[in-house]
């Protein structure tokens, strides 16, 4: 593969991430999340990055070869090199846009599961125990005077 090939597929590849990250942030804004989505974003993620992973390593690998060294300086200088510092410089953009999402969707998610943590604790002190049992059916036919009726 030409160095501009791999530049190429690698900005398509980060561009399809960022739209991927895009559609599981807002599954997880959703009131009720939809765990076959989520899942199905999960395995498009898997996919997409090692299909980065294997670019980003033939791309490694031609700058090695070209003599530019490893990291981020060798990487520049290559793009220099070929004419492809513009490109260089959108990927690197896409990338930082990339971790920044992810970081986001993370949070959304810690969020989420705090929220979920202290809903089942409070129902573990409402009832005087665990909700659930270990089959994760509950335990309890009540919960201890409070009204589960909306």
């Amino acid at each position: 593969m030409t160095l501009a090939t791999l530049l190429t597929e690698q900005q398509r590849l980060l561009e399809g991430f960022l739209a991927t990250l895009d559609e599981e942030r807002k599954c997880l804004c959703d009131g009720v999340i939809d765990g076959a989505r989520m899942s199905a974003i999960a395995e498009t993620k898997q996919a997409t990055l090692e299909e980065m992973e294997t670019i980003e390593q033939a791309r490694r690998e031609r700058q090695q070869a070209d003599g530019f060294g490893s990291g981020a300086q060798g990487a520049e200088r290559l793009a220099k090199a070929h004419g492809a510092e513009d490109q260089w410089y959108v990927i690197r953009e896409l990338a930082a846009e990339v971790r920044h999402q992810n970081l986001l969707n993370g949070h959304i998610i810690s969020q989420r599961l705090e929220y979920n943590q202290r809903a089942i604790d409070f129902l573990n002190r409402a009832v005087g125990g665990s909700v659930y049992g270990p089959n994760g059916q509950s335990q309890h036919k009540g919960f201890g005077g409070i009204s589960s009726k909306a």
